[in-house]
């Protein structure tokens, strides 16, 4: 996990991006389901997906890695090593 700063906001917010590993990654019908249930996520700001992991960009005030991984879950995808 690493960090970046949004610069695009008035005011100075440190994001994390973080790195999750999946299997289900790969399929355009579960890439599209992670994306809209991660994209719903209040803090999410960036999702990304390649060839077994997904990216995501969040505020650390809003939502937590935790957070994301029970969504990934939730849309039906598995996380690696959780």
């Amino acid at each position: 996990m690493s960090e970046e700063t949004d610069q695009g906001q008035a005011e100075l917010t440190t994001n994390m991006v973080a790195r999750i590993e999946s299997d289900g990654v790969g399929s355009p019908v579960r890439e599209r389901a992670i994306t809209d249930a991660l994209s719903a996520i209040d803090g999410v700001s960036e999702v990304r997906i390649a060839t077994g992991a997904i990216h995501v960009t969040y505020d650390p005030l809003k939502t937590s890695e935790k957070n994301i991984e029970e969504s990934i879950r939730a849309s039906g995808n598995d996380v690696a090593g959780a």
